[in-house]
């Protein structure tokens, strides 16, 4: 005998519905993240996904880590980070006679952005040095610049270096135009930890193509750059100071910078940098460095009187950073004071390297108020 079903019992489209539904979100949930997947693979072979990555460090809190198939941020040049976190090719063991190692500090300028491992103002100097007056000297010319270091981290990195041991025969301490990060360093307990988590959290999201080229790319362009002097007084525009910051700060880094390189019997050169548009020093702490060489017997490279002779279109790829002519420009002029340095004529004259320093003459590169 027929067994009669309820109606509530009999399935409807009501029932149904639910089911669709997720089959469709599922569907294009898997969809999406095809498009996602297939976007990040694409972009790959363009250089998005290999910039370099930056680990946490409690004393210098960012640092390069190693890679060897990394690109810059900016026209996506090779970029070679070294196991000792420099963009260096070669690991740098104890140094041995003939060889005169110099270690060059800054931000992105130093660091070299835009340009590839050769065209850093610290590998054309290196090829400079090598390339005349000394043949039976090896010249290492180590870029240990950091994207981002303003100058209070310059020169810590420069002290930590120091410390090391990697036998330095002279540094260069390059001014930074990240003057509104200056108290970064100065973060201490709870807050300097956020900042560290931070910073292994944007390492994670460095290794995806796809941030690389949303974020660092579209965004930097389209925003940071243009809105960067609104968010971070100071940087860049160097005309510009923030209010908090006097210049007894910066100062104070330079006589530190001295002290650790007198205490090894280093010379130290300083690396004065402009931005485009600038003739003449305009920043305090810029005006501060050509003060402090003057008092201090520095030698000082100023780039800002010798840029203003050149055509600056073909220096610059941007506001501040120079292009492979222009770091060729300040490689020439570092050249000239490293020659004029009293380790240097030892070496050349004993034809081995790694001696001890000896005082440095001033007279090399003039040290002057940024006008002629």
């Amino acid at each position: 005998m027929p067994v009669s079903v309820p109606d509530t019992l009999m399935p409807t489209e009501s029932v149904a519905a639910p089911h669709g539904w997720l089959h469709r979100l599922g569907k294009a949930v898997l969809w999406l993240l095809a498009i996602v997947l297939l976007f990040e693979v694409g972009l790959r072979p363009f250089g998005y996904g290999s910039y370099v990555i930056y680990r946490p460090d409690q004393r210098l809190l960012w640092v390069p880590r190693a890679g060897s198939h990394k690109v810059t941020e900016v026209n996506h040049q090779p970029i070679t980070i070294s196991e000792q976190g420099f963009r260096y090719r070669q690991l740098l063991g104890a140094a041995h006679p003939g060889v005169y190692r110099i270690f060059a500090f800054g931000d992105s300028v130093t660091m070299g952005w835009g340009v590839d491992d050769d065209s850093t103002y610290s590998g054309a100097l290196e090829s400079l040095l090598n390339g005349r007056d000394c043949p039976s000297t090896k010249f290492q010319v180590i870029s240990a610049g950091v994207n981002a270091y303003p100058n209070a981290l310059v020169v810590e990195r420069m002290k930590k270096v120091l410390e090391d041991n990697y036998h330095a025969d002279a540094v260069v301490v390059a001014y930074s135009f990240n003057t509104g990060f200056e108290r970064l360093p100065e973060l201490q307990g709870a807050e300097r930890q956020k900042f560290l988590r931070r910073v292994e959290l944007k390492s994670i999201a460095r290794r995806s193509a796809i941030y690389n080229f949303l974020i660092e790319d579209l965004l930097r362009e389209l925003v940071y750059y243009r809105l960067r002097e609104l968010l971070m007084q100071g940087s860049w525009n160097t005309a510009k100071e923030r209010p908090d910051l006097d210049v007894s700060h910066f100062t104070r880094g330079l006589e530190e910078a001295k002290a650790a390189a007198d205490a090894r019997n280093v010379p130290l050169i300083l690396l004065l940098l402009g931005s485009e548009e600038e003739t003449a020093p305009e920043h305090p702490y810029q005006k501060a460095m050509v003060e402090f060489a003057q008092a201090n017997h520095v030698p000082l490279v100023n780039m800002i009187d010798v840029m203003r002779l050149q055509n600056r279109k073909t220096m610059f790829m941007d506001h501040v950073h120079p292009t492979a002519l222009g770091h060729a420009l300040i490689a020439q002029q570092l050249a000239t004071t490293v020659r004029g340095l009293n380790s240097y004529a030892t070496v050349c004259q004993s034809g081995s390297g790694n001696s001890a320093t000896s005082a440095v003459t001033v007279n090399a590169v003039p040290v002057n108020s940024g006008t002629k």
